[in-house]
């Protein structure tokens, strides 16, 4: 490609940066742009386990010695890098937990709600008396003539051929699986309604109490597996 006389001073012009004052104010006649630090693609995983490795093994990279792990919320986890020079940061890992879903809040026939209090909730005396409980009502209906909005009574098997009425607990302490398994999964306060069908459902009753213990079981776990950088102010984590 030629280049021709033309071409060659406009291309020198644009090394020229020159001010001008209008109305008092200077002007410059280029604008300077800083070039942008090459930031690393945030690694997903889906274990606290991985970001703690991940940690150790690549902590000591020169520009990324201090690391801050924010715990977002029971199902997220992000680690970043603390201020740069430019006051940015990097995202470098995301951890995603994978929790199955729950129908909090919604009716559904006993069988179903039996084999998702076994499968999606955490063992405990409490879940256990509820799924006997669940199991003895009786078919034909759920007497709710007792009903004050908080307690119910419900016909339920006593035997092999008896049958009587049980008023059932309004609260039920539960723990779902609703965050990461490497902690405790927190208990939560729900209270249980039955109606015709029969059938049940779980409605939360602690106005979302759990999130905040479920944090601090996060970030307990991290203190704990991390305690060597945070002693050595290489590591924050913080809600």
């Amino acid at each position: 490609m030629t280049i021709t006389k033309d071409g060659l001073q406009y291309l020198m012009s644009l090394k020229e940066l020159e001010t001008v004052e209008i109305d008092g104010l200077e002007y410059q006649t280029k604008t300077l742009y800083r070039v942008p630090e090459v930031s690393p693609e945030p690694f997903t995983t889906k274990s606290l386990l991985s970001i703690v490795e991940l940690i150790n093994k690549e902590h000591e990279h020169n520009r990324l010695n201090d690391l801050i792990i924010h715990v977002v919320g029971p199902e997220l986890v992000e680690v970043h890098s603390c201020l740069r020079d430019d006051l940015g940061r990097f995202l470098l890992y995301v951890a995603k937990a994978e929790i199955p879903a729950q129908k909090l809040g919604m009716y559904t026939d006993l069988e179903d709600m039996i084999i998702r209090l076994k499968s999606t909730f955490v063992e405990s005396e409490a879940r256990d008396a509820l799924v006997k409980l669940l199991g003895g009502v009786v078919e034909e209906a759920v007497k709710t003539s007792t009903d004050d909005g908080i307690t119910q009574t419900v016909t339920a098997k006593t035997g092999i051929a008896t049958v009587s009425k049980v008023t059932i607990n309004p609260i039920v302490e539960l723990a779902p699986y609703r965050t990461f398994i490497e902690v405790d999964q927190p208990e939560g306060e729900f209270l249980l309604r039955l109606q015709n069908g029969p059938k049940a459902a779980l409605f939360e009753a602690d106005g979302g109490a759990w999130r905040m213990q479920a944090r601090k079981n996060i970030k307990s776990y991290f203190e704990d597996k991390l305690a060597d950088l945070i002693l050595l102010d290489k590591l924050i984590v913080t809600e």
